[in-house]
């Protein structure tokens, strides 16, 4: 077997020309056919918000933690264009009150959220392609409003928590294909460029934090979609956030004729979500997350077409068919269009300096 190979980065504060480049322009710029409808939009990630990296909810990691406040590693298993991807995350230990660790959950997600949709405003996002590596500058009170604008108050001491969540998780990623077995060990995101007494006195100071390498991967490639950032972000339950975006991303040939097949099993096995002690519960709610998204102009209908029995009868699976609504089919056809934009528009700007563009393999190393 190959030895895999072991990515691991290191961070410096980037450079004056590292927030003015090509990849950074069409991340910043939206299809739209008005100046404001760019403010309910944002970027979602290829493969990265596919993985189920924040499904472990606070409750669940209640339970889970040893007296002495540990959490064990964390595994999940998922299947993404073809390749099975196994993620291990590593909890932060926070020197707080209790000196507990915290898987990254609900909270982290919409904090990082956030982040990049601060990164589509002008002069706060950096991408240097020589180290590989991208990011956002912000303040904790800009942080915070983003949050409150999209419905999620946080103290600073919330947010302050989730970040230092964030950046003290480990992310291992683990892939293997035809090239052989790859690994990435990173944080969700690292922080850098200010003092800690700066960043817990002063809500104005200046924080950076670097975004995984798989979103510095789809930057630099264009694997990324416009989406209805506001929208997602006022869902209640993450599952539906989670779900939310995968739609917007990988259902690209929505269309009035073109139904969407949805599985309950894959919904459950891909999100790490789902998994509740009594099945009815589980269905329960994910048929009030499509009943949310028929109220939300996602679909337009959507109906339970099978139930998969197993042993005694038991319901192991259930496929649902929806028809996705014209407010959703303008959504897709429009990312359709600026991605496949800022795709030449890259090869383009290749071809003009000399230089050559590799595909993207959905795979950081």
């Amino acid at each position: 077997m190959k030895t895999p190979e072991i990515a691991k980065t290191k961070f410096v504060r980037p450079s004056v020309t590292a927030f003015e480049c090509q990849q950074i322009d069409l991340f910043q710029d939206f299809l739209v056919n008005h100046n404001f409808q760019r403010e309910p939009l944002s970027n979602t990630i290829e493969l990265w918000d596919a993985l189920p990296k924040y499904s472990i909810s606070q409750v669940e990691q209640n339970k889970m933690r040893t007296k002495e406040g540990l959490l064990p590693l964390l595994r999940r298993d998922v299947t993404f264009m073809r390749n099975n991807y196994s993620i291990y995350i590593s909890p932060a230990l926070l020197a707080d009150e209790n000196g507990q660790a915290y898987y990254p959950s609900a909270n982290e997600s919409l904090v990082e959220d956030a982040l990049r949709k601060i990164a589509t405003f002008q002069n706060q996002c950096f991408h240097d392609l020589k180290d590989m590596q991208c990011g956002v500058t912000f303040s904790l009170h800009q942080l915070r409003t983003e949050l409150k604008n999209q419905g999620h108050t946080r103290s600073y001491q919330e947010v302050i928590k989730s970040l230092l969540i964030l950046s003290g998780s480990d992310i291992e990623i683990r892939t293997k294909n035809a090239k052989g077995e790859g690994v990435s060990i990173e944080k969700f995101i690292s922080l850098t460029g200010f003092s800690r007494k700066d960043r817990l006195e002063n809500p104005d100071s200046q924080w950076v934090a670097y975004f995984h390498p798989l979103v510095e991967k789809a930057m630099r490639y264009v694997d990324y979609r416009q989406f209805n950032y506001s929208e997602m972000m006022h869902l209640k339950s993450h599952l539906a956030r989670w779900l939310y975006k995968k739609l917007a991303h990988y259902y690209t040939n929505a269309s009035l004729t073109t139904p969407i097949t949805l599985s309950h099993a894959t919904i459950r096995q891909e999100s790490g979500m789902l998994e509740r002690a009594r099945g009815n519960d589980a269905i329960k709610e994910l048929e009030e997350i499509f009943k949310n998204f028929q109220a939300i102009n996602v679909f337009s209908s959507v109906k339970r077409i099978e139930d998969i029995r197993g042993p005694r009868n038991k319901i192991i699976n259930i496929i649902y068919e929806a028809n996705p609504h014209q407010n959703f089919i303008k959504m897709v056809k429009a990312a359709n269009k600026r991605q496949a934009d800022a795709k030449e528009k890259l090869l383009q700007l290749h071809v003009t300096t000399g230089k050559t563009i590799t595909q993207s393999t959905n795979w950081p190393l």
